[in-house]
């Protein structure tokens, strides 16, 4: 289904159409009350009466408004239009962080200013009890100002915190244990599994971002995606031949730990930690005469 400019979905007004995904097209357009242009997310009608496609679209929504972030896309509304979910999120111009990693390896001072914003938008996911479950660099905006922010909750997972136990686990739709979420080559070793994804499957995730700014290549690429997600499981990415700092490599190591409890603890000590690798860095250069 194909929204036409001019058509409207309640107060908005389609301008154009910007793109389409596995969970919904993405549309600019027109906020007719407060005169601002924003995106707007419809689950095509072909989902709209699949229960589960349109709990995880839900699920977005309720995951997104419940975080509140520089590098976290900001939400604005939701609802529903002669039978046409859809959300309204801030309108970011850019490029994805596929298109510069396409382009080859990232220069290392980028590559720490942008993973550092990532990282931090991630742990303040963490931090609100939501899993990503598909951080990927499709998935991360480039603003022209230097911002980067993280797009589509739409896999997201949410821990629901409660006075009498310790936590429950909120999952789109059900999603039911042995169910492989994600996208292939940005999985950590429990979703290829199909094995529960807590904030260290995230990681793992960041780790592979990483990875391929550093090296301008991914890091387990196989010709099909089931040799993709074994490679994942069994294998350890390939040494990245480029000449990075020994602490970048560190962080990436233990992102890419297979066994979760060999990755951090905490998101904001991962973010902590490439922070003062970038600061430092640019100390260092500005020592020099």
């Amino acid at each position: 289904m194909t929204l036409a400019a001019g058509s409207r979905l309640g107060s908005y007004e389609i301008v154009s159409r910007l793109g389409a995904g596995g969970m919904g097209e993405v549309y600019r357009a027109s906020d007719t009350r407060l005169g601002r242009e924003v995106a707007l997310k419809i689950l095509p009608s072909e989902f709209a009466s699949d229960a589960d496609r349109r709990a995880r679209f839900e699920k977005e929504a309720r995951a997104a408004a419940a975080l509140n972030h520089p590098n976290i896309l900001s939400l604005y509304d939701i609802g529903t239009e002669g039978g046409i979910p859809y959300i309204v999120t801030e309108l970011v111009a850019g490029e994805t962080l596929s298109g510069l990693v396409e382009r080859g390896p990232v220069a290392t001072r980028k590559l720490l200013d942008i993973a550092v914003q990532i990282a931090e938008g991630m742990a303040a996911a963490h931090a609100g009890g939501i899993t990503h479950r598909d951080l990927k660099p499709a998935n991360i905006m480039l603003l022209p100002d230097g911002r980067a922010k993280i797009l589509d909750f739409g896999l997201a997972r949410q821990r629901k915190v409660s006075e009498t136990t310790d936590s429950e686990t909120v999952t789109v739709g059900q999603t039911k244990p042995g169910m492989i979420v994600g996208t292939v080559h940005y999985m950590s070793p429990e979703q290829a599994s199909g094995k529960p994804a807590d904030h260290r499957s995230d990681q793992f995730s960041f780790g592979l971002i990483l990875y391929e700014m550093a090296s301008g290549r991914k890091a387990f690429d196989k010709p099909e995606s089931v040799q993709t997600m074994s490679a994942i499981l069994s294998e350890e990415a390939p040494p990245i031949e480029r000449s990075i700092p020994g602490p970048l490599h560190w962080i990436i190591d233990r992102c890419l730990a297979k066994d979760p409890a060999d990755r951090y603890d905490s998101s904001r000590d991962l973010y902590q930690e490439l922070r003062n690798l970038r600061d430092h860095l640019s100390e260092a250069s500005k020592s020099r005469p």
